[in-house]
């Protein structure tokens, strides 16, 4: 029978679970591009950020028990994987919220042998982002949300591009957009420098084999000293690293000695043994016939008794020197385990950072060549044009492939769309096209436009 405690207990886990139910699983099933039609479960992609909650009902001790362990924020990698304690690397891309649960929550069960799985949430907590190129005042990554329009995007990404600035605002825009590349350019060779040098300590070598596009670089005064730091770190956690092995490997070889020293000692001590035991058995066959004193028979029992004591003592020494050198083993195999895991997880984090460096870099050349090319081209024809409406289309990616509609601008967005906003001129305003090998970015349809059409993957 059910106590009121109990029923107060279910009751307040029922009610944390409905809190923490994610409200951003529910996202626009589109037929086609921009037209909403139903309602159906967010689906998983890379950027995504989710938070965890993993919770167990105990019912012997009448409590719900959290698994802290879990209690975090992961992203979903550009591979689609998430990155969890015990569970290793997930597939989570396509999966909603609710299926991903689902599955951890029999992973978890499997892996720690439960009898029942635990009870997992997940909610999005940031989505990836959608980008806005072309005729806008700001393009770029911004951050979605829920229920956002393309004419939503437009606003966000400044509206209309506008050049009233003129030829010095372009300027400045260019020399901040070149300052990103260069300062972009120092953090990736920074970062291949640190991988090279994790890669040497995770395969315990030596000395760091660079790669032959980093020695190209080592003679520039700008890079050189990242390259020594990266070396003189590699050189001091390698030496702390041996010391301590070192150190454990002499106490390991020390407590071996030992080992064969208590051996030989009981060995010796069998045979003096077997001396004193044999004394006291002719004594005592003496004394039963009245030919010895009974101090005698008394002294050499005592010798006895000393004797097997010694022994045990000397079973016992063995037996702990037997015990520590399986704790220096043990201890020598956590040392390599934990240095290995931190140089996994630096490996892990330098990565994404590099891979977020690099996409930031194909936004930067893009932005540059905006600001270089299409926008005076721009500012030269939009002087006494006429401008039309702009027209709106939305890039989407999916099942392995890209699709481009043009859409209205009440259509609605998915995390991860690029929005192409072109803005038609008067042919007759139009000024002479720019040479073809010039605009490798420029938009090549039929109608007369503005700006350039850019591929997610470029912005990425």
């Amino acid at each position: 029978m059910m106590t009121g405690k109990s029923i107060g207990t279910i009751l307040g886990f029922l009610a944390l679970c409905l809190v923490a139910l994610p409200l951003t699983n529910i996202a626009v099933a589109e037929d086609g591009v921009g037209s909403a039609v139903a309602q159906k479960d967010y689906q998983l992609g890379p950027q995504d950020k989710v938070r965890i909650n993993v919770y167990e009902w105990r019912p012997s001790r009448d409590e719900i028990y959290e698994w802290t362990a879990f209690k975090a924020e992961y992203t979903v990698n550009p591979s689609g994987f998430l990155s969890l304690p015990l569970l290793g690397d997930i597939s989570a891309n396509g999966l909603s919220t609710t299926a991903l649960a689902q599955d951890l929550g029999e992973r978890l069960k499997d892996r720690m042998g439960l009898l029942d799985k635990p009870d997992v949430t997940i909610e999005v907590v940031e989505f990836r982002p959608f980008y806005v190129v072309g005729a806008v005042e700001k393009p770029g990554e911004y951050p979605y949300r829920p229920g956002l329009t393309v004419l939503g995007a437009y606003s966000i990404a400044g509206g209309k591009q506008r050049n009233a600035a003129g030829p010095l605002r372009l300027e400045r825009e260019a020399i901040s957009t070149r300052g990103d590349l260069h300062a972009y350019g120092l953090e990736t060779q920074t970062l291949e420098a640190r991988m090279a040098r994790l890669k040497a300590e995770l395969d315990n070598a030596s000395e760091i084999n660079w790669p032959p596009e980093i020695k190209a670089r080592m003679a520039d005064p700008a890079l050189s000293a990242t390259f020594k730091q990266e070396q003189l770190v590699f050189d001091t956690r390698r030496e702390a690293f041996e010391t301590q092995v070192n150190a454990l490997n002499q106490l390991q070889t020390y407590l071996d000695k030992e080992v064969i020293s208590l051996e030989k000692q009981i060995k010796v001590h069998e045979t003096a043994t077997n001396a004193v035991r044999s004394e006291l058995e002719m004594v005592m066959k003496l004394y039963k016939k009245g030919l010895t004193a009974a101090p005698r028979k008394l002294a050499l029992e005592r010798n006895m008794a000393q004797v097997d004591g010694e022994r045990l003592r000397m079973e016992s020494s063995l037996m702990r020197a037997r015990q520590e050198i399986s704790k220096t083993k043990i201890a020598i195999i956590d040392l390599q385990a934990k240095r290995s895991s931190e140089i996994s997880t630096d490996m892990q984090t330098s990565r994404a950072r590099l891979d977020e460096i690099k996409g930031r870099m194909e936004t930067s050349k893009h932005l540059l060549y905006e600001t270089e090319v299409l926008a005076p081209q721009l500012a030269a024809t939009e002087e006494n044009a006429k401008l039309l409406q702009p027209i709106f289309k939305i890039l989407r990616k999916g099942n392995g492939h890209s699709s481009e509609q043009v859409v209205s601008q009440d259509a609605v967005l998915n995390p991860g769309d690029t929005v192409i906003v072109e803005q038609p001129v008067r042919q007759s305003q139009l000024g002479p096209p720019l040479p073809k090998e010039l605009t490798p970015l420029a938009s090549q349809g039929a109608t007369p436009t503005a700006s350039a059409d850019i591929s997610t993957e470029r912005l990425r």
